[in-house]
């Protein structure tokens, strides 16, 4: 992960990025009956765009963006109130089909409703915490 200095370029991308996780979410949850699979996919991508503000903000870039757990693994050596979020992220990556450095790995995963809402559920607790991240340093950063 490269890093440049916080800046207030970065912290728009930051910015950028929360609300698209936010957007990300509220699509998930529009496809949890429908396109499960589908819906799994946007509460990973939810996970990780909220992840991603937290780092853009302090200035990272270059960010992998596969893994929920890669993404947090980065981001609690910068905002340790984020390890919290480690099993919904478990939740979110048994998803995958893809390892932790980004290999394709054949998985025999039934994308159902259920595992849909449980995915979404996830990522909801996810952004409900970085979202108090961003109320505790809003002086710093910006309002969620």
């Amino acid at each position: 992960m490269q890093q440049a200095q916080e800046s207030e370029r970065s912290i728009k991308r930051a910015q950028v990025s929360w609300e698209q996780s936010k957007e990300d979410l509220e699509l998930a949850k529009s496809y949890i009956k429908t396109n499960p699979d589908t819906s799994c996919l946007l509460s990973n991508q939810a996970a990780i765009n909220a992840f991603s503000s937290i780092l853009q903000a302090l200035g990272h870039f270059q960010l992998p963006a596969y893994s929920a757990t890669e993404m947090l693994n980065l981001c609690s050596s910068v905002a340790e109130e984020v390890e919290q979020t480690r099993p919904q992220c478990e939740v979110l990556d048994s998803a995958l089909n893809r390892d932790l450095l980004g290999h394709t790995r054949p998985k025999n995963i039934s994308f159902t409703p259920a595992f849909a809402k449980t995915s979404f559920e996830a990522s909801s607790q996810i952004l409900k915490i970085i979202k108090a991240y961003w109320q505790d340093n809003k002086e710093r950063f910006f309002t969620p």
